[in-house]
């Protein structure tokens, strides 16, 4: 497979920016695709424009095949664990829905309706994106546009080559530490240096901090139910921990990237799981709350206990 960074890819989208289309549909795009001139309304061209994008950059095939639908395109990705529900990052090929109806083609979300892809992530939470197809003309054009987080379905993530400068940009710690139901606190861990629990002493809290960015985190009690968000960090203060002193049996955590780190391309997920007691092994990796194939949108599982837990970035 050819594959180029992100940073190429934006490079020729941004210099298509105000490329029309006439004639019902006929633009550039749709003939690279179709090979030949297509006119009509049956051609949207916003995947089209997309597919051509990789092309020119000799890398069609980081696409995983060749599509003028959306759902077609989100699917390659989504049966590849490459479709992603948060964390969105430039170079992220973003899908966009106009309705609440659910995707058929990824269950885990909403249609997909149209396709760009992401060239900035905004400190207010919207997006800079950049589209083929789109604007208020019937025939679309190429057009930079601010996007509301409500009205993404998801993203599509290419596995792009790192570049140098954003392979210098430093991976944020996470800390975290548990409370045992017979030890009380043990002491810190850092990433995947360990893990935070003993074998057989069941978890009854836990806490969870950055050194960069910001991250909240729950916990679900063993026949219980699920407490509320947590965003701080404490040993003492009830507050600012997960947990009420019950057996936990399932955990959510969820990590924020800071706006300078996502303007470097660099957006990072939660990545975490627990073990039960009585288990050598550990429950599949969780990546924030995303929901997949492998994915449940958290970490254990219901009515179970857990002794261990790990978390880091991913």
């Amino acid at each position: 497979m050819s594959k180029v960074t992100a940073e190429k890819i934006l490079e020729i989208a941004r210099k298509e920016i105000g490329t029309k289309a006439t004639d019902i549909k006929r633009c550039k795009y749709n003939k690279a695709f179709y090979g030949t001139d297509v006119s009509g309304s049956c051609y949207d061209w916003c995947a089209a424009f997309i597919w051509w994008l990789f092309n020119q950059a000799g890398a069609a095939d980081m696409l995983y095949v060749k599509t003028a639908g959306c759902g077609v395109l989100g699917n390659a990705f989504y049966t590849r664990n490459r479709f992603k529900t948060s964390g969105f990052k430039p170079g992220d090929v973003v899908f966009f829905h106009w309705s609440n109806n659910r995707s058929e083609s990824v269950p885990i979300t909403y249609t997909l309706d149209h396709v760009g892809i992401i060239e900035k992530c905004n400190a207010d939470g919207t997006y800079t994106t950049i589209e083929g197809n789109t604007g208020s003309t019937s025939n679309g054009e190429v057009m930079r546009r601010t996007r509301s987080a409500s009205v993404i379905s998801g993203v599509a993530r290419p596995d792009y080559v790192v570049s140098s400068s954003t392979a210098s940009v430093t991976k944020p710690d996470i800390i975290y530490r548990v409370k045992t139901k017979n030890k009380g606190w043990l002491p810190e861990v850092k990433n995947l240096n360990d893990y935070a629990g003993i074998e057989n002493d069941p978890i009854v809290a836990f806490a969870v901090k950055a050194t960069k960015g910001s991250v909240w985190y729950q916990a679900h009690t063993k026949n219980g139910k699920w407490l509320g968000k947590i965003t701080g960090y404490s040993t003492t203060d009830t507050s600012k921990y997960a947990g009420n002193g019950n057996e936990i049996d399932t955990v959510r955590v969820y990590y924020t990237t800071p706006s300078d780190l996502r303007n470097a391309g660099k957006v990072y997920e939660a990545k975490y799981r627990t073990s039960p007691i009585g288990s050598t092994s550990y429950y599949d990796y969780q990546l924030d709350t995303n929901v997949s194939k492998t994915m449940d949108g958290y970490a254990g599982a219901f009515g179970k206990s857990i002794d261990k837990l790990q978390i880091t970035l991913d």
